[in-house]
């Protein structure tokens, strides 16, 4: 019983062994006619099938850069000088590389069509012949490598007075201690059904964005993310409080000009509540008082920010659109935006979509502010009395604006009659 016990043992590892063996032997065996395939492969070329396609891409290309004159700015929302610039800051800093399939060139294209025209993927994938895992691949990447540029492209407001101001008659010196203005903007999100309802607000399901620019309508501040439904001082509350240098810099003594949604405080000037405001309620009218004087003027200088808020939408159509990303996703392709619009204006400010022409180039290195030692630290806390003190003294500050800006308005256009009404 034992020996037959032995021997039953015995034939179970054999067959084991033999199992195994002709197991690795397969697998040898295909590892070689896979290789040998390949290399077969290797000699012959690509297939005609894979030249068509590679023959229709180049074409594709080709079309975008050398079809009508406008075609380049169609496809990618920019000329294509611009184009080959950031292509040729993208090579050089290493941010993007050609694979061993797919240019920079192509990369580029696919995510700026997508971004400019809220395409979807199945329609780049049928226009490049890719497959859609490749393209929604390389649109992820892309847009990392687009963020790579924000310190260079997208600087913080410096501690001086913008040449804008002090070249208007209208602004200087009255605001010569403004550096920028700051607004907010509700872009289309897409959620989650268990997040809806926090985001949420007067606009539709949308993620609120915080923008500040300069009056030469660049971006130098970006806070995404944030629930449509959130309050706009509660939002800027929170890009103060983050340390440098991911928070909003404000210097001591400077201010950004903000709406009404915003209260006057220190680093930050509102209009006048209860007088007319916007420049098309003051269309065919003259200013009675010092009040009207200074929101005209506040309201022309500010509308450089809701100016660079439609050139932006309307470049970038995606920013229109509830894109069918994952949240995180999205908040990149509003900072992604917003860094293309700087990297436009700086590179081709002769672009038909902008309104301005003058904008400064020298923009391409990396540089910190020289006066970052005066930032307001907002991080302490303050007592409510303190709170108070220091909102009136900044609501003093521009009323004493105001009365200048009056005063000399009314020598120059009322023989010096200071009255108001």
């Amino acid at each position: 019983m034992d020996g037959d016990g032995d021997c039953t043992d015995e034939q179970s590892v054999v067959n084991v062994v033999q199992g195994a063996a002709l197991y690795v032997l397969v697998i040898i065996i295909t590892f070689i006619r896979r290789m040998q395939a390949r290399r077969k492969s290797i000699r012959r070329g690509p297939s005609e099938e894979k030249k068509r396609q590679e023959r229709s891409r180049i074409e594709h290309i080709e079309r975008i850069y050398n079809g009508f004159s406008d075609s380049c700015v169609n496809y990618i929302r920019m000329r294509s000088g611009a184009f080959v610039k950031l292509v040729s800051i993208m090579r050089n800093n290493m941010l993007l590389k050609d694979s061993r399939n797919i240019s920079v060139e192509e990369q580029l294209i696919k995510t700026l069509n997508i971004l400019g025209h809220k395409s979807k993927n199945r329609i780049v994938r049928s226009h490049f012949i890719r497959s859609g895992k490749t393209v929604s691949r390389y649109f992820n990447k892309v847009l990392q490598a687009i963020i790579c540029l924000r310190g260079r492209y997208m600087r913080q407001a410096i501690n001086d007075t913008p040449q804008e101001i002090v070249n208007n008659q209208l602004y200087y010196p009255y605001f010569k201690d403004c550096i920028g203005m700051i607004d907010e903007t509700h872009v289309d999100a897409m959620l989650p059904i268990n997040l809806v309802a926090r985001f949420r607000g007067r606009k539709g399901v949308t993620q609120n964005v915080l923008a500040a620019c300069t009056p030469d309508k660049l971006f130098t501040y970006i806070l995404a993310g944030w629930e449509g439904s959130a309050n706009d001082f509660r939002i800027l509350q929170d890009a103060l409080s983050r340390p440098q240098p991911h928070g909003l810099k404000v210097y001591d003594g400077k201010y950004y000009l903000c709406d009404a949604g915003y209260p006057t405080m220190p680093g930050f000037i509102s209009p006048y509540c209860g007088v007319r405001y916007h420049l098309k309620e003051h269309s065919g009218k003259t200013p009675k008082n010092r009040r009207e004087l200074f929101n005209l003027r506040y309201s022309s200088l500010r509308s450089k920010i809701e100016s660079v808020f439609g050139t932006l939408k309307n470049r970038f159509k995606i920013l229109c659109a509830k894109p069918h990303y994952p949240f995180p996703t999205q908040v990149d392709i509003v900072l992604a935006c917003t860094i293309l619009h700087n990297f436009i204006a700086t590179v081709d400010p002769s672009d038909e979509l902008l309104s301005e022409s003058e904008i400064d180039e020298d923009i391409d290195g990396e540089v910190t502010n020289e006066n970052d030692n005066n930032l307001v630290d907002f991080t302490q806390t303050q007592t409510q009395r303190e709170q108070t003190e220091s909102r009136n003294e900044w609501k003093t500050l521009s009323d004493n604006i105001a009365w200048a800006m009056w005063v000399d308005y009314c020598d120059k256009y009322n023989h010096g009659v200071s009255t108001e009404t």
